[in-house]
């Protein structure tokens, strides 16, 4: 007869394997699949044909060139079909995008190659930036595969909406997040100069996911890592005016153009009623306003909630003794001031990392309440499913109701604020040592 902690440990490996299974089917269905049925349009195809326009000697942030250049083997979509090469491309599509100029360098080899082949590419790519995130935040965090926490971080993370949005829309994000958790894996084993090329592509792809990352090294004065990264971006920038000064090709005024038109009232990265789907947005300001009704103020309360959490990291940094907790606090913190999308929130993989690795430490109640927190929440895209069952006629008669405007729909802007004030009180608690999994490796 089995002992009932022997029965005890069947029970948690069948569940454990039914949570994998589901999990992991969800995320091919949800990620991979959607991405190879998306063959018209994706985030992926913007940079894309920038990068081609860029290749040419053309304005990779023209609206022009961004038809002209369009493969015609995506099929122009219907919303192309016609259209003026005109600030509402921008407005209402977000294309052209306002890349940094480094981007177009570094994708170059991949825009090379015809559409038809570089989608397929692009999703190779993307599911292997996944395992690299994976594999490196779990290396980092000290998670040990083949214990319960290790395989539960697993399940969890196949199952978290935001990089099924970001694999299913082939954003580049995927691959920026993959850059910058290789990179602090590097830089745990001491390969500064190599953590410091990784760090380069994460900035040069996505600034907003790779500096702070730079940041959180030049606080620890590990200086040759950002410093390697800040080189290596310096490099790819020359290489990509060089291409459009030998043209002759202006391009300064379209970029900042661009950024203009994209962060205006009613565009897509708009945090205000003008914008139909701005609860896709993940940024402070989104909830701010929901309360405040009143831009510049909500503005001003994100900036001032996030300097105010990011200057108490800086002074309880030398009292933290986890790194990967340091590392959870900022990433997060990032997410408050700045423009983020919802596939954005693959950085939350951090976090989750550290409260299943924190799960019986003296900062037990935080790391559970991060760990609930990330569950409930970002398993869904759910304020993206909120607005379209709006717009399709349901949930009418909550519009009313000022919790619901102001509570519920912007409930992941909430998250990633309440996220934030969990990690830095962890922080202050001293947060110790990571408690070892038991043999059999219970979570409780």
């Amino acid at each position: 007869m089995p002992s009932a902690k022997e029965r005890s440990t069947r029970v948690w490996d069948i569940l454990l394997a039914v949570l994998l299974l589901c999990a992991g089917t969800e995320f091919v269905l949800r990620g991979p699949v959607r991405f190879a049925h998306a063959a018209t349009f994706n985030d992926y195809i913007s940079p894309y044909v920038q990068t081609r326009a860029w290749m040419e000697g053309e304005d990779p942030y023209s609206p022009q060139d961004l038809l002209r250049f369009w493969p015609p083997e995506a099929n122009r979509v219907d919303f192309l079909s016609g259209v003026r090469p005109d600030d509402s491309l921008i407005f209402k599509w977000g294309i052209p995008t306002a890349y940094p100029l480094p981007t177009f360098a570094l994708i170059a080899p991949i825009a090379c190659l015809p559409w038809h082949i570089a989608q397929p590419v692009w999703l190779v790519i993307t599911i292997l930036s996944f395992a690299v995130t994976i594999a490196s935040v779990m290396s980092f965090s000290k998670l040990r595969p083949r214990t319960r926490s290790g395989l539960v971080f697993l399940a969890i993370s196949l199952a978290l909406a935001p990089f099924h949005t970001a694999l299913a829309a082939g954003s580049i994000v995927s691959v920026a997040v993959a850059a910058s958790a290789a990179a602090v894996w590097a830089g745990s084993r001491g390969h500064e100069i190599l953590a410091g090329a990784l760090l380069a592509a994460a900035v040069s792809l996505k600034p907003q996911i790779g500096l702070p990352f730079c940041f959180y090294y030049l606080v620890l004065r590990r200086w040759r890592i950002p410093a390697v990264a800040g080189g290596i971006v310096a490099v790819l920038s020359a290489i990509a005016v060089g291409r459009l000064a030998i043209s002759g090709t202006p391009w300064l005024q379209s970029y900042l153009h661009d950024n203009r038109v994209l962060f205006a009232q009613g565009s897509l990265g708009d945090f205000t009623e003008g914008n139909p789907i701005r609860f896709g947005l993940i940024n402070s300001q989104v909830a701010a306003y929901a309360l405040l009704h009143n831009r510049d103020a909500a503005n001003l309360a994100a900036i001032a909630f996030a300097a105010a959490a990011g200057l108490t990291w800086i002074l309880l940094l030398g009292k933290n003794r986890r790194g990967d907790l340091a590392l959870s606090a900022l990433v997060v913190l990032s997410l408050v001031p700045v423009y983020h999308r919802f596939y954005d929130a693959t950085l939350l993989i951090f976090p989750l990392a550290w409260s299943l690795a924190a799960w019986k430490s003296q900062s037990r109640a935080m790391a559970r309440a991060v760990f609930v927190v990330i569950i409930s929440v970002f398993l869904v895209p759910g304020g993206s499913a909120l607005e379209q069952l709006q717009r399709a006629g349901h949930l009418v008669a909550l519009r009313t109701h000022w919790w619901w405007n102001a509570l519920v729909l912007p409930h992941e802007s909430w998250s990633i604020l309440l996220l934030a004030l969990f990690l830095v009180r962890a922080m202050q608690t001293g947060a110790g040592a990571q408690v070892p999994d038991d043999p059999a490796g219970h979570l409780s």
